[in-house]
């Protein structure tokens, strides 16, 4: 009987155990946000009585970029691309969580909170080097409004990618 107890024991402390690994994953969050400058958004202005055409400058989305990771290694970015567009980036461990952004009294919950580690891509501009991307990569990015490269310490290759960047509403110009 001591036999039949010490062994369902163990049998549910293993379980206990293995229930709670987490498997490795890699996920993506992507959103973007327009800003509104407060001109008014039309290319023609009347000076005098008559009607002059003027090129409107349009501003640059800004892109939030989350990657949440649990069990991997520390991954460093080779190539992103958003919008069939390639950009430079650099990759900065979140320090708390929710990530949480706000426009006057409106909040947005970019992150909630989470066991795993969250890390942003900040996005430096464009890349003006022409590096051409790989047939199978090349069709990603047709695919895909982001693509993320990524690599490990030990060269494994991680590709994440984001059909669709979900867009934020409108902010205030800064």
């Amino acid at each position: 009987m001591k036999k039949l107890i010490l062994f369902i024991s163990l049998v549910m402390i293993a379980f206990t155990i293995y229930s709670q690994k987490k498997v490795p994953s890699l996920r993506i969050k992507s959103y973007q946000r327009s800003y509104l400058s407060g001109v008014a958004p039309t290319n023609r202005i009347e000076l005098g009585g008559k009607e002059n055409v003027v090129n409107t400058m349009a501003q640059a989305p800004e892109y939030f970029i989350y990657l949440l990771k649990n069990k991997l290694p520390n991954l460093k970015i080779e190539r992103v691309w958003i919008k069939q567009q390639l950009y430079l980036a650099r990759i900065d461990k979140m320090p708390t969580l929710p990530v949480v952004i706000q426009e006057g009294k409106k909040k947005d919950t970019l992150v909630r909170f989470t066991d795993e580690m969250v890390w942003q891509i900040h996005i430096m501009g464009k890349d003006s080097s022409s590096i051409k991307p790989k047939k199978a990569i090349a069709n990603q990015i047709k695919a895909n409004e982001l693509l993320l490269l990524l690599t490990d310490n030990w060269g494994h290759i991680y590709i994440q990618t984001s059909k669709q960047i979900q867009v934020l509403e409108a902010a205030r110009g800064q």
